[in-house]
């Protein structure tokens, strides 16, 4: 649990502290803050009542035994505190959904589009925010809008190439011509780190300061979580798992070498097994197929699929000791439930007779919605997450507090 501190500066700091465990718990009183973080019961009350005061977070008064007094105040947070809209782009499909300060999801709409076209990229996101503010109330506050997509988006040999990517896209301009369109704040990132931030704060990691987010979708992707932040590497482009090699010899890919892990565990390299386009893959019923003797190519391709699983499991836990693997993204759940029964046992590794084997892989509560959840993270992610870097960036006496929580120059278009 993180600690407050006296410092004058750090103000914006204690305030994302306090607002970050009433997000954790749910539900939580002044009393109990105040021993959870080490900060006066003054100060806790000041920035409760600041918080509260923005609308935030909401108090009620808690039932009890009688007894003399008042009853004891808990604070959550205020799911009418705001929105975020969050944008999901993978190769030939446009998502959306515009979601609360609690992570519900309260609006989503779906398009198909020809992503190696930006333009039509544009238009399509262009339409689907509209659609989500169709009937919404003006005066409700609009965080902003976050977009997740694949990576790696940094320029390297495998950005941008094959068709699990965003083929062909050469920058990222689009999203500043996004804002314009939209005269909102837009931030972007790669669809798994996305995915694993809105994990951290609203997913079954709520309560993980570390951990490793596997996103199994048309692709595959990564991100670890270390103290509730995801590690980058040098250019921002870490944890690339899907382009990790795993079968010498192994089927030709489009980063160029053989045998990576994605054109085996993913729904693209589903759809080639079945032979079938990406977006036919998405409609599936996939329950239902398998439970289906007959589905031969189906079943042999979960088959090697698990196999892959088990060893993406194995590379990520003895590389990175993971507390545990969450999977997420926007493959079935039904599919990925079944892939992880295939892939038991588990290899042997520095996680075997440490967790249990209940605790290895986590599967999200989010799957098929999850990169939606973690791009509608992006533009609230800071304000609910007491990072160090954020107290640095903040130190605005000037500043009021609805501005050092989140609220920044509209015109901002930002990568997390």
């Amino acid at each position: 649990m993180n600690r407050g501190t006296t410092q004058q500066s750090s103000a914006p700091y204690n305030r994302r502290i306090v607002l970050d465990l009433i997000r954790r718990l749910g539900s939580i009183s002044r009393k109990e803050i105040v021993d959870m973080v080490s900060l006066s019961p003054q100060t806790v009350a000041n920035i409760t009542n600041d918080l509260e005061s923005i609308g935030l977070i909401v108090s009620r008064r808690l039932k009890t035994e009688k007894s003399r007094g008042q009853p004891p105040i808990a604070f959550e947070l205020n799911p009418n505190a705001g929105c975020a809209i969050g944008i999901s782009l993978e190769p030939g499909r446009a998502s959306a959904a515009l979601v609360n300060l609690v992570g519900d999801v309260l609006k989503r709409s779906d398009a198909e589009v020809d992503t190696s076209d930006r333009r039509k990229v544009l238009a399509a996101m262009v339409s689907l925010v509209k659609e989500l503010l169709v009937k919404r109330p003006v005066a409700e506050r609009l965080w902003g809008i976050g977009v997740a997509l694949p990576g790696p988006l940094v320029a390297t040999d495998i950005s941008f190439v094959g068709p699990t990517a965003m083929e062909g896209w050469t920058d990222l301009s689009v999203f500043d011509d996004l804002r314009d369109a939209t005269r909102m704040q837009v931030f972007y990132s790669v669809d798994s780190v996305a995915g694993a931030l809105g994990e951290t704060l609203f997913g079954v990691a709520k309560t993980l300061d570390n951990f490793f987010y596997l996103h199994l979708g048309l692709g595959l992707g990564g991100a670890l979580v270390v103290n509730r932040s995801t590690y980058r590497g040098a250019n921002g482009n870490a944890t690339e798992i899907g382009h990790i090699p795993v079968v010498p010899g192994g089927l030709a890919c489009y980063c160029g070498n053989s045998g990576c892990l994605e054109r085996y565990l993913s729904l693209h390299s589903l759809g080639e097994a079945l032979n079938v386009d990406d977006h036919l893959v998405r409609e599936m019923e996939i329950v239902s197929r398998l439970s289906d003797p007959s589905e031969e190519a189906l079943h042999a391709w979960c088959r090697q699929a698990a196999l892959r699983l088990r060893d993406a499991v194995c590379i990520i836990e003895n590389m990175l000791d993971p507390r545990t693997i969450v999977i997420g993204g926007s493959a079935p759940k039904a599919l990925v439930e079944h892939l992880v029964k295939l892939a038991q046992p588990l290899h042997r590794s520095v996680r075997g007779g440490v967790a249990p084997d209940g605790e290895r892989i986590v599967l999200s509560e989010r799957q098929e919605d999850s990169s939606l959840l973690g791009a509608a993270v992006l533009p609230i992610y800071d304000m609910l997450s007491p990072r160090l870097e954020v107290l640095q960036q903040d130190r605005r006496p000037d500043a009021d507090v609805a501005e050092l929580l989140g609220q920044r120059d509209m015109g901002r278009v930002g990568r997390l």
